[in-house]
């Protein structure tokens, strides 16, 4: 069997049985030698291409397939992240407006965001910075290349806080809508939403999806 084929059937057996392949593989949002592989297989699964620079980041705005993120809302603020990476594909930005909802509801806090999209010479940079970074090219590349991906920091976050976050996305994970790490060298919930969480949130006016398009 190639490897080609090999990725293929993971990334088929991923979409149509995620809850029972991670209960197996991991205990709640620890991350695993399979996590990378994980969240690259399902980006090919659902042709997401990975940002090469931010002339791509542009077009796929202009082209309606990523969204602009606020930099504050009443929910949540973006914290370090530069205006020309403040954007995500419109079902990630759907789940962090959500998310910031429920979270704002439960503690009259927002959320801090501290990283987006990220493109292939951003992620080189932070390799090279963070020893704990993903790569930027290869089966283990990062997520954030997506734009599918965002990281939500625990920074002040007090203890009822994050276990308030952690059972939320212990849900969406095992309902199939996301993959979730929880980070402690650089504290944060790492969070890969998926296309089909536009089947969980409310039904609002987005941006269209991405279809069948690839680097």
């Amino acid at each position: 069997m190639t490897k080609s084929t090999i990725t293929f059937v993971v990334a088929a057996l991923l979409i149509v049985a995620p809850a029972a392949m991670h209960a197996r593989a991991r205990s709640g949002l620890a991350a695993n030698a399979s996590s990378q592989s994980i969240q690259n297989a399902r980006a090919d699964a659902y042709h997401l291409a990975r940002m090469r620079n931010r002339a791509m980041i542009q077009e796929y705005f202009a082209d309606g397939y990523l969204v602009a993120v606020p930099s504050e809302t009443r929910f949540y603020y973006l914290h370090g992240v530069p205006a020309a990476y403040s954007y995500l594909r419109p079902w990630a930005k759907r789940f962090l407006d959500q998310i910031g909802r429920d979270f704002y509801a439960n503690f009259h806090q927002q959320l801090r965001v501290t990283s987006l999209i990220r493109t292939v010479s951003l992620q080189r940079r932070l390799e090279r910075r963070n020893f704990n970074a993903a790569e930027a090219t290869g089966d283990d590349r990062s997520s954030h290349l997506t734009g599918a991906t965002l990281d939500i920091s625990k920074h002040s976050m007090s203890w009822r806080e994050k276990k308030w976050l952690r059972h939320e996305l212990i849900d969406l994970e095992q309902s199939g809508y996301v993959y979730a790490v929880e980070e402690f060298h650089q504290p944060c919930f790492h969070v890969m939403v998926f296309p089909n969480y536009r089947d969980f949130a409310p039904k609002t006016a987005s941006a269209p999806l991405e279809a069948n398009r690839t680097n």
